[in-house]
């Protein structure tokens, strides 16, 4: 799985291909392919209590640490294959906690890893979307609170 790509869209914002969760006010990128399971990890996580900042095209803007965010024309709905569009209320932009890639673990226990995003280092996870995936998330982000 390659890592995800940032485009500028100015000196201090990027855009990026990914859907973007809250969790306890930080922000959480899910990344991958199309088809890759980005909206539907994201329902299972809001259904568990998170919240939607945007999805499939986020905003990530210069911070520390960085802080995601919806595009200004972005729908407050995200894409759930199979049923369409859902409407879904959008949250305020989050700091960045860490970048979720949807493909397999390089080991049961891995070594932290670091995306650098706008000149700072955020922790990449990677993990296939499958059963567990949203609960191991929300766990995830509630044992990595900012602050």
């Amino acid at each position: 799985m390659t890592l995800p790509r940032f485009h500028a869209v100015d000196p201090d914002t990027l855009s990026v291909h990914a859907t973007a969760v809250v969790v306890d006010g930080a922000a959480l990128l899910l990344c991958g392919p199309s088809g890759s399971g980005k909206s539907g990890l994201a329902a299972q996580m809001i259904a568990g209590g998170a919240g939607l900042i945007a999805d499939d095209l986020c905003l990530v803007r210069r911070g520390v640490p960085p802080v995601v965010a919806a595009p200004p024309d972005a729908p407050a709905a995200m894409e759930l294959r199979g049923l369409g569009l859902v409407p879904v209320p959008l949250h305020p932009a989050a700091p960045l906690a860490a970048v979720l890639v949807l493909a397999p673990s390089p080991a049961r226990l891995p070594e932290p890893e670091t995306i650098p995003v706008l000149g700072r280092d955020v922790l990449l996870l990677r993990h296939p979307y499958r059963f567990d995936a949203a609960a191991k998330m929300l766990i995830w982000m509630a044992a990595h609170r900012p602050g």
